[in-house]
C-alpha cells in the first residue's frame, strides 16, 4: 500500500487528504473500529461516514487543520461538496485495494489418504 495524497476543492477551501498505513492506523484507533466495521458503516450510511473519514484523513494530513468536523459537513452540503465526497471515496477505496498483493489460487497439496478396506 502506497501513501497517496489528494487535494479536494470545496467551495474556496482546498483540503488535503492522505491515505496509507499511517492514516488507516490512526483512523481505526480514533474511531475504535475495524476495517470491516468501516465498510459496513459506509454501506449503511455513507452520508455520515464519508465526511467522518474525510475529516480524519484531513486531520491526519494537516497538523494545523483549522476546520471542525461540523464545519466540514456544512461545506460538503454543496455541489462542490458532493464532488469532493465522491472523489474522496474513490481514492479511499482504491487505497485499500491498489498494490495489494493478490493471492493466487492455491491448490490443496494435501495428499488423499487411501481408504481402509
Amino acid at each position: 500500500m502506497n501513501k497517496k495524497e489528494i487535494e479536494l476543492k470545496i467551495n474556496d477551501i482546498v483540503l488535503k487528504c492522505s491515505f496509507g498505513l499511517g492514516f488507516l492506523g490512526e483512523l481505526l484507533e480514533n474511531l475504535d473500529l475495524s476495517v470491516f466495521d468501516i465498510g459496513e458503516k459506509l454501506d449503511k450510511n455513507p452520508f455520515k461516514w464519508i465526511p467522518v473519514l474525510m475529516y480524519e484523513s484531513a486531520k491526519y494530513t494537516n497538523e494545523d487543520l483549522d476546520l471542525t468536523k461540523d464545519e466540514l459537513i456544512n461545506l460538503l452540503d454543496s455541489e462542490d461538496g458532493g464532488k469532493a465526497m465522491s472523489e474522496f471515496l474513490g481514492a479511499f477505496v482504491n487505497s485499500l485495494s491498489k498494490d495489494v498483493p493478490k493471492q493466487e489460487n492455491v491448490k490443496n497439496t494435501k495428499k488423499a489418504t487411501p481408504k481402509k478396506k
